[in-house]
């Protein structure tokens, strides 16, 4: 899959890109801070959806040579859904660009055959049983205390 916006995993292992690229990918008119505040106007929250991000930009400023600027890591169900109501031909192409990243990340995580299925489930077991015979162990040590 050719990649049109960089998607990454913040540290909740979520999905994100970021709030400017998907902007200029979409060829949006309007200034990246007035189009976000009005994509949020469709009830995206802050801290769920998306994340606040100060980036330093260099400017051509000798004077001050760096700025802040202020960009958002949206998760990928927040950017196919901004994808989708932009209503252009940008916007369906990074919806249907999202959701087939959606799949291949599915794919790699779930099982594919049935054995493995299978061995993941044994594996979840063989878990399970060490757990509990860890928490009857401590059961017995602390009765044979009192």
């Amino acid at each position: 899959m050719n990649q049109l916006i960089t998607i990454t995993q913040n540290e909740n292992n979520d999905q994100v890109v970021s709030g400017r690229e998907l902007h200029e990918f979409l060829e949006v008119k309007t200034p990246y801070t007035q189009w976000f505040k009005d994509m949020c106007k469709y009830g995206f929250i802050e801290n769920i959806d998306f994340v606040l991000v100060s980036e330093k930009s260099e400017t051509n400023n000798p004077r001050n040579p760096f700025t802040t600027i202020i960009n958002h890591a949206l998760k990928l169900d927040m950017a196919k859904e901004i994808s989708m109501i932009q209503r252009n031909e940008k916007g369906k192409q990074a919806r249907q660009y999202f959701i087939e990243a959606e799949k291949e990340l599915k794919q790699q995580l779930l099982p594919q055959t049935p054995e493995q299925q299978i061995a993941l489930l044994a594996q979840g077991n063989v878990n399970l049983n060490k757990k509990v015979e860890q928490i009857e162990n401590s059961v017995l040590d602390l009765t044979d205390r009192f």
